[in-house]
């Protein structure tokens, strides 16, 4: 399966403009995941590179958590055309991927997989979930060169 109409990515914050080859990183790594999810949802996602204040104020409407956070997913219902939407916060990412020591490029597609998969259907709060999910997102990462985020 290819990248194409898997998801539209709006560049909102700057600093996410200055990350070389952004969208086509998180393109392949998307592919990689919807090939290896098998049965996703038809559309394109809808992917949001925003800042730390976009995410914080988005998190205390829907979830009730008045702080930022690196990504979120909101699934669309099921009768909607498309998957849903995926929102990742600037800020934290680039002060994860620094204390990572990975790449900020690396670590927003590894987020944009993971909301993906969200969209989708997966889930990390059981154990067992976690462990399908957290599969999917490194085979997928490794398919395209990027380390597999939950290796000790």
């Amino acid at each position: 399966m290819s990248g194409d109409g898997l998801a539209d990515f709006i560049l909102e914050a700057a600093g996410w403009s200055q990350l070389n080859a952004l969208e086509p990183r998180c393109r392949a790594a998307l592919a990689a995941a919807a090939e290896r999810a098998g049965d996703v949802r038809t559309g394109a996602a809808a992917v949001l590179f925003a800042d730390d204040e976009t995410v914080q104020e988005l998190n205390e409407r829907f979830r009730g958590k008045d702080r930022a956070t690196n990504v979120l997913s909101f699934p669309a219902p099921e009768a909607e055309p498309y998957p849903g939407d995926i929102v990742l916060a600037y800020e934290t990412c680039k002060a994860e991927a620094e204390q990572r020591g990975i790449a900020l490029i690396d670590h927003a597609a590894h987020l944009v997989v993971h909301g993906f998969l969200h969209l989708n259907g997966y889930d990390h709060q059981e154990e067992e979930d976690a462990q399908v999910m957290e599969r999917l997102e490194s085979e997928a990462l490794s398919a395209v060169g990027i380390a597999d985020p939950y290796a000790d």
